[in-house]
């Protein structure tokens, strides 16, 4: 049995602190009374029946066995006081359990963190009145149910339960997490552990080749006609402003729909909005079915214990309540993807609202910004509109009276959205006390989308999420082991999780990512478009010289290059030669030849993305009077800021960068003041390796690629 909950009377400084920075109140603290949950898990399987997987194959017990499971135990002192209201009115048989809903457990926890009853909240919250934080619509108070049975009238399949909802005939859902103790599921977990998939390749029109891995002996799936819950139709229609997905949409949801892990290396800033609102509706698809699913046992369980009956066991969820995390770079993506999120649940009430608009949405100083990058490139205007704070963290608890409260207790909530240092922060560091993951052990379902721009920020934080996700909790949390799925307690989780990674291009990091923690029993897919090449984009009039590094092997790849640059190009650059800016994609590779130059006594500028804006400009104008050697520039500082650095006569790409429109980008800006030079004064130099295969295919195309990095040659012109 959980502990039960402490009643507090008032806050600390400190609690009040931790809930303003974490959105949950004290999630590192440890409990007094430390419970393993070893031996309460070892229980629930034992009296299951459910064969515990340990890799091998094995047939499991018998499903009989749960006819004579035990009733389940007695709430803690959470439920009691409600049990003795009901009692009271003579609600319950007297000796039975009361069947509380999510929203019931929330009001009662809320009631117990004040002695007098009143809500506990955060010092930002109590800034705000309710009239001022809420922002509330005239929404009909309509059960679900009836809503979906009202536009189902076509369909006259019904079951002791009440009318068969629509999408359950292709409720991929619903196979997906279904306790399964057969002999194909334990094949399909084996062949998931072993990483045994199958790959077959198929060209679609609007995505491009497409990859899939599939486990032995699974077939394709059928497209779902309805993939979506009847009651949120149409808010999707209103969000997508269309009735029907567009056909980008339709292809894409449809692998979405079926519980793979997928890959999209196709994003883009004008297929973004479209993208997003996509994954918005499928995450929404999937709290709202198994949100439903809890509700309908909990009937079942109420109708039971007025009867006097044994239901059995009825399993709906995991350790924790959180079940979709979504992972985005900065505020103005989450704050637009949670307007999405907030359409869709068509909510009546928008808890805390005024509060997330000041934090997350465009302030004041908005418009000067957008005015100072009039010049900048679309997908720069685009990725760093509005807030582009990189660490917050927010929750969003769904109730059933169409309510959704925003800064909710990750505990309490039903999606997270957070950025990826976000969540290091409430996670604590690699090692040390500070450290709670038990709310990631039981998401189902994780989104990280724009990966390319993550990449510019810390990849080894989502690194760590992704090694901290589906892990056995270290308290229970008081959670009720009677509902939680048995693949949950078996610690299988993680394969039955489904992983979506969204970016503008493949990385060599995201594919490690695909490969390590991506598991799905359903299967993976990989959509990787074809590439014209960036230098159709270049409309300077120089020519471009690709120089392939002969390199030994990847653990040695950095060191040859290093040494190639220093011996073939630093020792060209003479006394006299002007003009001159390098390019540098890792920041690693930056600090190494900023060093070599400093001891070599070079005349040269760095600028980095920590670089303040006046040493960028100081060097830019030194660099077109002639006064600088070379400027060492990252592409960091490239994406961030997008530097129009003129007087640039000879150009040099240590190593190509990660994005392909940076390339043209950047010989473009020769043209930049530079009439009074010829075509013959210009140049253009990269380096790259066999193993800079996919940032290669990206700059040169998908036809040549192959020729470039496995031909005899080792050096190419485009002119």
């Amino acid at each position: 049995m959980p502990p039960a909950r402490k009643t507090k009377t008032k806050l600390s400084r400190k609690e009040l602190q931790q809930l303003k920075e974490y959105g949950e109140l004290d999630p590192l603290s440890s409990i007094t009374e430390e419970k393993s949950l070893d031996d309460v898990i070892s229980k629930a399987l034992g009296r299951s029946g459910y064969g515990r997987f340990t890799g091998k194959l094995g047939k499991g017990k018998s499903t009989k066995a749960n006819k004579g499971a035990p009733k389940r135990s007695t709430r803690p002192d959470a439920y009691s006081r409600l049990l003795s209201s009901l009692s009271a009115a003579g609600s319950l048989p007297v000796g039975r359990d009361p069947v509380v809903s999510d929203d019931e457990d929330d009001a009662i926890e809320d009631m117990e963190e004040t002695e007098d009853g009143s809500e506990a909240v955060n010092e930002d919250e109590q800034m705000h009145s309710a009239a001022d934080s809420d922002r509330e619509y005239n929404v009909d108070e309509v059960d679900s149910d009836e809503l979906d049975s009202e536009a189902e009238q076509g369909n006259s399949s019904d079951t002791e339960d009440g009318p068969k909802e629509m999408y359950e005939a292709f409720d991929y859902m619903e196979k997906h997490y279904a306790d399964d103790d057969s002999e194909k599921m334990h094949k399909k977990l084996a062949a998931a552990t072993g990483k045994e998939y199958g790959q077959s390749i198929t060209e679609d029109s609007v995505l491009g080749p497409v990859v899939t891995y599939d486990l032995a002996g699974e077939k394709a799936k059928p497209v779902n006609p309805r993939p979506l819950k009847q009651k949120l139709v149409k808010p999707a229609h209103k969000l997508n402003k269309s009735s029907e997905f567009s056909e980008f949409q339709h292809k894409l949801f449809n692998w979405l729909d079926q519980y793979r892990d997928v890959v999209y290396s196709g994003r883009s800033h004008s297929n973004g909005d479209e993208l997003t609102t996509a994954y918005a509706i499928h995450a929404m698809n999937h709290v709202m079915k198994a949100k439903d699913l809890e509700r309908k046992n909990n009937a079942k369980l109420a109708k039971a214990h007025a009867a006097g009956n044994d239901v059995g066991e009825l399993r709906d969820r995991g350790f924790t309540r959180p079940r979709v995390l979504i992972v985005l770079p900065f505020r103005n993506s989450a704050f637009r993807l949670i307007e999405k999120l907030l359409t869709l649940a068509s909510a009546g009430k928008e808890k805390n609202f005024t509060r997330f608009a000041k934090e997350y949405g465009p302030d004041e100083d908005e418009e000067r910004r957008h005015n100072a990058n009039k010049r900048k490139p679309e997908d720069f205007k685009s990725t760093f509109a509005g807030n582009i704070d990189d660490a917050f963290r927010i929750g969003l608890q769904l109730h059933y009276n169409k309510s959704v409260k925003l800064y909710a207790d990750f505990y309490r909530a039903d999606i997270i959205v957070a950025s990826p240092i976000g969540l290091r922060m409430t996670t604590g560091a690699q090692s040390g006390d500070r450290k709670d993951f038990d709310f990631l052990s039981s998401i189902e379902m994780v989104i990280v989308d724009q990966c390319d721009v993550l990449m510019m920020q810390n990849w080894d934080h989502l690194v760590h999420l992704f090694e901290h996700m589906n892990l056995m909790p270290k308290k229970d949390h008081g959670c009720d082991f009677s509902r939680i799925r048995l693949w949950q307690l078996d610690g299988m989780a993680k394969y039955r999780r489904q992983t979506i990674l969204l970016s503008q291009y493949m990385t060599p990091e995201m594919q490690a990512l695909f490969n390590h923690h991506c598991s799905s029993i359903e299967g993976k897919v990989r959509i990787k478009p074809a590439y014209a090449g960036a230098v159709n984009d270049v409309v300077a009039k120089v020519s471009q010289v690709f120089k392939r590094v002969s390199v030994r092997k990847l653990a040695s790849a950095n060191d040859d290059r290093f040494g190639h640059f220093v011996d073939q190009t630093l020792s060209d650059i003479e006394k006299d030669q002007k003009h001159l800016l390098i390019f540098v994609s890792s920041y690693f590779d930056f600090v190494r030849i900023r060093n070599t130059c400093k001891d070599r006594g070079y005349i040269f500028a760095a600028i980095s993305e920590y670089s303040t804006k006046s040493e960028a400009m100081r060097a830019r104008i030194k660099l077109y009077e002639g006064e600088l050697q070379f400027i060492l520039y990252s592409e960091r500082a490239h994406f961030y800021h997008r530097y129009p650095i003129k007087g640039i006569h000879h150009l040099v790409f240590y190593s190509l960068p990660d994005h392909p429109h940076f390339y043209s980008e950047l010989v473009n800006l020769m043209l930049t003041h530079n009439n009074d030079v010829s075509a013959d004064q210009l140049s253009c130099t990269a380096f790259y390796t066999k193993f800079d295969q996919l940032k290669l295919e990206r700059i040169v195309g998908s036809k040549l690629v192959t020729q470039l990095a496995s031909s005899e040659r080792s050096q190419f012109t485009f002119a």
